[in-house]
């Protein structure tokens, strides 16, 4: 009876919490948050038919003149989508025994399913007993006919003079903490790059020495990509800067990005260098001029 008891508060806090979540035969403006638990799904009621089923989709775009922005791209497949009904109206798997499952997190695309009355149904995915959906059911979400139905800007990712420049809009300034250690610098750049892109960057508000690193922002002003013999002696004197016993007190500073590895170096002040690998120095004024000319 106690059994009984719970389950059965169990699914009044579940119709409780479907009851509270509005489903609309269109995408949700805002990214499902991966922190915070899931829309709440719900079985098919018995006898829906659809008529259509929607997914929707986040990305990254480049719209003409406007700059990077996140975007939802909302799908649209017409039809009974009979074979996707049937997947979604299998039972999920359960055990009475314990099983070894691995630690996965499985991702289900949002889509809502709607019937001629123009009701939409967030619904369930059926899964095995280790809480995975059903490939089957997964291949039919993503296998039928969608053609894109609207695409809807939701925030600006950057302008447009930072796409083009290849550079982030803002940038936090990490040369700025104190407790630098004596490091010996190493070669950072083995191959060394044919070509490094130099993205500048200001400091555009006064911060408090004691704040967190986090609140040292640069915002972009200008990019340039270094080659040739510019670019060999300033990769000499980055990876012969010696160490640095100058605190950071800069207004400019730049982010040299060939690939995936990243150097950091204040254009005033001490001009201050940290290298990719971690290690710390100080480049000459002729170094930095190459940055910022």
């Amino acid at each position: 009876m106690l059994a009984v008891v719970v389950l059965t508060g169990g699914d009044r806090e579940e119709a409780r919490a479907q009851l509270d979540y509005v489903v609309t035969a269109s995408c949700p403006k805002g990214r499902p948050d991966p922190v915070l638990p899931p829309a709440p799904r719900q079985p098919l009621p018995d006898g829906f038919v659809p008529v259509k089923v929607i997914r929707c989709r986040w990305e990254s775009r480049y719209l003409p003149g406007k700059g990077l922005w996140e975007v939802v791209i909302q799908e649209r497949a017409d039809g009974p989508a009979t074979g996707l009904m049937a997947e979604l109206r299998r039972p999920s798997e359960w055990s009475l025994f314990d099983q070894i499952c691995t630690l996965e997190g499985f991702l289900v695309d949002y889509f809502v399913v709607v019937d001629s009355s123009g009701k939409a149904v967030l619904p369930d995915v059926p899964t095995s007993v280790c809480g995975e959906p059903f490939p089957s059911a997964l291949a039919a979400i993503r296998s039928l006919p969608y053609h894109v139905d609207k695409q809807i800007p939701i925030r600006r990712g950057g302008s447009e003079k930072a796409f083009r420049a290849g550079c982030s809009e803002e940038y936090p300034d990490i040369l700025r903490p104190p407790g630098w250690p004596e490091v010996v610098a190493s070669h950072i750049w083995n191959p060394p790059p044919e070509g490094l892109r130099v993205c500048v960057y200001h400091i555009t508000e006064k911060t408090p020495d004691t704040a967190p690193i986090w609140k040292f922002r640069g915002k972009l002003e200008s990019s340039r990509i270094l080659q040739g013999s510019k670019l060999r002696t300033l990769l000499n004197a980055l990876n012969t800067a010696p160490t640095s016993d100058c605190p950071s007190n800069h207004t400019r500073f730049a982010v040299l990005t060939p690939g995936s590895w990243e150097a950091y170096v204040e254009l005033d002040g001490c001009h201050n260098v940290r290298r990719p690998d971690g290690t710390l120095g100080r480049l000459t004024p002729d170094a930095v001029a190459l940055l910022a000319e």
